[in-house]
């Protein structure tokens, strides 16, 4: 093996400290996006938009959200970032078509 990608793999410590570092600090500093207001936001749609989504299956229970107490929307943030992604792509519309 050659010395150079040793000398790289010691990086690799390095590396992760510095994601760990500014995944905390983007925790730090982005909003919540746990309820419908702040998904509304976030989405820059509006809240009777994300019930829409939610009526056609576009936001899924289990999946982009869930019911604390059985009442209580709780959106799962990392879930909201991607359906955000597929949005923009128009792949969360597509999948209502079929």
């Amino acid at each position: 093996m050659e010395l150079g990608v040793l000398q790289n793999l010691e990086l690799l410590p390095v590396i992760l400290e510095k994601v760990a570092i500014m995944e905390d600090r983007m925790k730090k500093y982005a909003p919540p996006v746990t309820t419908k207001k702040e998904v509304a936001k976030f989405l820059n749609k509006s809240q009777s938009t994300i019930n829409r989504y939610m009526q056609l299956g576009l936001l899924v229970e289990g999946k982009h959200f869930y019911r604390k107490n059985g009442k209580i929307l709780v959106f799962i943030e990392d879930a909201i970032f991607e359906f955000r992604d597929e949005l923009h792509k128009g792949i969360a519309y597509e999948e209502t078509k079929v």
